[in-house]
Formats: C-alpha cells, sequence, structure tokens
C-alpha cells in the first residue's frame, strides 16, 4: 500500500533516518477506540513482517477529560501501558507525540477539572516510562495562551503551563512522572490502576450511559479529528 511505499522511499532517499508513523486515538490496548488501536499495530506489525524500514510508532494521546463513549474517553495506563509493550515486542520504539488533555467538556466543578488533568498527565506518563521500548513525550504546546484547541475545537486549558506562563498543577504531575526514572525514583510511579475496588479515574472520569443511555453511538461518518 501507499504508506509502504512512503516508508521505503523515504528510507532510499535518507537510509540513516529514523522513520516513524505516527497517529491519534491509537494509545490504549482493548481500551476507547479499540479497532483503531488494534488496526495500527496491526499495520505496523505488517510492515515489519514486510521488511519495510520503520523504527517507531508515535501516539498523539490527544485527550479529552469529558469525553464519554467508546470513541472518546481516555485510555487508562495500564491500557497505554499494555499498547506500547506490544508494539514494542515488534522491536519498534514507541513515543507520545503530541499529548495535551482537554479538560472544558468535563462536567464538573474547577477542582475536579485539575485533578483529572493532573491524574492523566502523570499516570499516563508514568505508566508509558515503566516499558523499555517507551523512548519519549512531546506535548503539543506548553502554554494555554497558544493551543491549536481553541481554534479547532473550543475554549480550552489543555497544556502544563497557563496563559501568564505560570507552572499549573498539571506540570507538576508530569515533572513528577519523569522523575520516576530519576534516582531515588520508582518506575511506573506506584499509579494506582484500581483503588479501593474503584477503577481508575472514578473520581472525575464520567460513566458510560452518560452519553447514550448505555448505548455506543456509531456510524458517524467524520474523520475522528472532526469527533470532539
Amino acid at each position: 500500500g501507499y504508506i509502504e511505499e512512503c516508508f521505503r522511499w523515504a528510507h532510499d532517499a535518507d537510509p540513516s533516518a529514523f522513520l516513524v508513523y505516527n497517529d491519534n486515538k491509537v494509545e490504549g490496548m482493548n481500551g476507547p477506540n479499540k479497532e483503531k488501536a488494534d488496526g495500527f499495530y496491526s499495520l505496523l506489525k505488517e510492515m515489519v513482517r514486510k521488511g519495510v524500514a520503520i523504527h517507531g510508532a508515535g501516539m498523539q494521546a490527544h485527550f479529552n477529560a469529558g469525553g464519554v463513549g467508546d470513541r472518546q474517553r481516555v485510555p487508562t495506563p495500564l491500557q497505554v501501558k499494555n499498547q506500547i509493550r506490544r508494539i514494542g515486542e515488534l522491536g519498534l520504539k514507541v513515543n507520545i507525540s503530541e499529548m495535551d488533555v482537554r479538560v472544558s467538556k468535563l462536567d464538573a466543578s474547577s477542582e475536579v477539572k485539575t485533578l483529572a488533568q493532573r491524574q492523566i498527565y502523570h499516570d499516563i506518563i508514568a505508566a508509558a516510562l515503566s516499558e523499555q521500548a517507551f523512548d519519549g513525550v512531546w506535548l503539543w504546546g506548553f502554554s494555554d495562551r497558544h493551543t491549536w484547541v481553541k481554534n479547532f475545537y473550543y475554549n480550552d486549558a489543555p497544556l502544563i503551563f497557563d496563559e501568564k506562563y505560570e507552572k499549573k498543577p498539571a506540570y507538576y504531575a508530569f515533572r513528577d512522572a519523569i522523575g520516576t526514572l530519576s534516582i531515588g525514583g520508582k518506575v511506573g510511579g506506584d499509579v494506582k490502576l484500581d483503588e479501593e475496588g474503584e477503577p481508575w479515574g472514578h473520581e472525575w472520569m464520567p460513566k458510560q450511559n452518560d452519553a447514550s443511555n448505555g448505548k455506543e453511538v456509531s456510524g458517524d461518518s467524520r474523520p475522528d479529528w472532526e469527533q470532539s
């Protein structure tokens, strides 16, 4: 297919280039967007099988804390960890390439929105860093003053610095996640996937039936980036 050809052409042009396939809503194994995440993995697996020059995979991680349904919910740290692991077992490196965390659609207090954003930044990255195949994380901007979300979706504050370039609680959460790899840190950061019988994110994550009375909405023909 044309994707394989693109990688072959890129490799022919520069055999020393590190080539990465990057996609959105593919971050969790057996989580939200399962079909797309599985398709992402299958595409990479087939390219490796065919000997196509591919060296890594990028998972964009444009998360929406207020997302509902199986297309929009945030994957759990365990789901992200497992996705990274199975891609790594193909011999590929994996990165989180465009991370930001939208919170304005979360029907909750500002305190709960802050909790959600902090937990997503920390727990997802701490879990990812516990996998050997994981080799980097990039944020899609650094200040809420300048974010693509406001132009593409709606007003939000998805980054780790506020509009005045002050550090937000999410900054410290992100810093602490990276610190799990430092001297004295603990890989994985003791991220709790299940606390007292409650699933990860239970303090803020919308219930599954909030969107459609428990029925997943299907048949949306829009590209996924237009499905906010």
